[in-house]
């Protein structure tokens, strides 16, 4: 082949590419309209071209199905992972979480609540700091928040720790290796503490991280549900896991996530799936109500110690704002004992999961 045969078949390729994409943001264009407004040549045109309809309409669901694997991974910040909240903090980075003083437990932290009071779930794991399974009414011994919750302060000169639940993200002035929030104990003046476990550091507060009661219900766990965790911390705990007991023995795993998780494989079952659309077919299914979430009976407005005159100035974050009209007798409101989805359940067909969001 000659050099002006070469030439004028490589101009006829790219006449024919420019007609492909120009073929293509046709249709894409036509795709985009409701079926109602197409015209009939448009409609024509769409049966001619059956191939690259088909095979757009499958780049669009796919666009679709990340979007939704980013809105749900984003519904819960992460908080201490190599982008997390307070890493990115304490490099000196900006983030934007939105206002977690507005956050409210989702549909799915309500029916981990509901299942817990059915007897399904025994243990809720959460890797999450957002404090919303507190507010959900679950109890504190049912709970392990293995990386802390943002609204609990901690005296550790005190003994055993004194606890101050607050109304208020106390992490203001903490970061890795610096705990301390500015304020004081009224009992023995010592120095508060948050109870944040960020990435690199290693728990040691007994509450609200409850490692004990962690790894108590996962060694007689029959049932772990993850929802909605990437489960790559959790991955690593391996007292979570039953993998000390053989094999036939070990508690059967359940996992609802849109992205792939490292325990897939070894799942009993994986659900690609939204946690909130999920849970609400298995509580159809098992005919169990979930309540919504009320303001009013929200425990943290109970279990929360006012802060000292003179500590009004210690902070500068948003309160989380009680019901504006709390009608609810105190008969009706949750013992003070109540604690409350990136984690985990265990127990007699129970849970180990969130996202958190």
């Amino acid at each position: 082949m000659g050099r002006a045969e070469r030439k004028a078949e490589a101009r006829e390729e790219i006449v024919r590419r420019e007609q492909h994409r120009e073929r293509r943001r046709q249709i894409s264009r036509i795709l985009h309209k409701p079926a109602t407004e197409r015209s009939p040549g448009e409609r024509q045109l769409l049966q001619s071209y059956g191939e690259l309809v088909q095979e757009l309409e499958r780049q669009r669901q796919r666009r679709e199905r990340l979007r939704g694997r980013e809105q749900e991974a984003a519904a819960i910040p992460d908080y201490r992972g190599p982008s997390g909240v307070w890493t990115l903090l304490n490099k000196g980075q900006s983030v934007s979480t939105g206002d977690l003083s507005e956050a409210e437990p989702t549909f799915t932290h309500m029916c981990i609540a509901r299942l817990h009071r059915a007897g399904l779930v025994q243990h809720v794991v959460s890797q999450n700091c957002d404090g919303l399974h507190l507010r959900s009414g679950l109890p504190r011994d049912a709970t392990s928040e293995v990386h802390g919750n943002m609204y609990i302060e901690v005296c550790t000169s005190c003994s055993p720790h004194r606890e101050y639940v607050r109304l208020f993200d106390v992490t203001e002035r903490t970061a890795l290796h610096k705990h301390n929030t500015g304020r004081f104990c009224h009992k023995c003046g010592g120095e508060l503490r948050d109870s944040i476990v960020h990435f690199g550091e290693r728990g040691k507060l007994a509450q609200p991280l409850n490692w004990v009661g962690a790894v108590k219900a996962a060694k007689k766990a029959d049932v772990i549900l993850c929802l909605g965790s990437s489960l790559k911390i959790l991955k690593k705990y391996h007292c979570l896991w039953g993998m000390n007991r053989p094999s036939s023995r070990r508690p059967r795993l359940y996992i609802v996530n849109l992205q792939w998780t490292p325990k897939d494989a070894v799942a009993t079952l994986k659900i690609h799936g939204k946690c909130d659309e999920v849970m609400r077919l298995l509580m159809d299914e098992l005919k169990l109500d979930v309540p919504e979430y009320n303001r009013s009976l929200d425990p943290i407005f109970s279990m929360a110690v006012p802060l000292h005159p003179g500590e009004e100035a210690s902070h500068t974050r948003k309160l989380i704002k009680a019901a504006e009209t709390p009608n609810a007798s105190p008969d009706q409101l949750p013992p003070l004992s109540p604690q409350g989805l990136s984690g985990g359940w265990f127990g007699k067909g129970c849970t180990k999961g969130r996202r958190k969001k």
